[in-house]
């Protein structure tokens, strides 16, 4: 069967345009945001060190410092442990996960 007109061609043609574009904007954001949450787990993760080692060296428990320094941070203790006079704490912020140790 032969089309006798191209008519309706173009709002087609722009649907497809627009879906794509807003795809990709939705992909960018999408990076964004994991971009800034994986940021975001490494500074609490380092600051939940920090904060865990001076508790430590003051007499206080390290991972309970560690693990509300992290929620102050918007993240979650995955693991805290005193290794060899280091705090190394593990946090996680939605699917960024990250990892420090503070020590002498």
């Amino acid at each position: 069967m032969r089309l006798l007109s191209d008519e309706g061609s173009a709002t087609i043609t722009a649907t497809g345009i627009i879906t794509s574009v807003v795809s990709l904007a939705l992909a960018v954001v999408a990076l964004g945001v994991h971009t800034s949450d994986t940021h975001r787990a490494r500074v609490a993760a380092d600051l939940a060190a920090v904060a865990g080692a001076t508790a430590m060296y003051q007499g206080a428990d390290a991972c309970t410092t560690a693990r509300r320094t992290a929620e102050l941070n918007g993240a979650r203790v995955v693991s805290c442990e005193v290794t060899a006079g280091d705090v190394v704490v593990a946090v996680a912020r939605r699917r960024a996960e990250a990892a420090a140790r503070a020590g002498p």
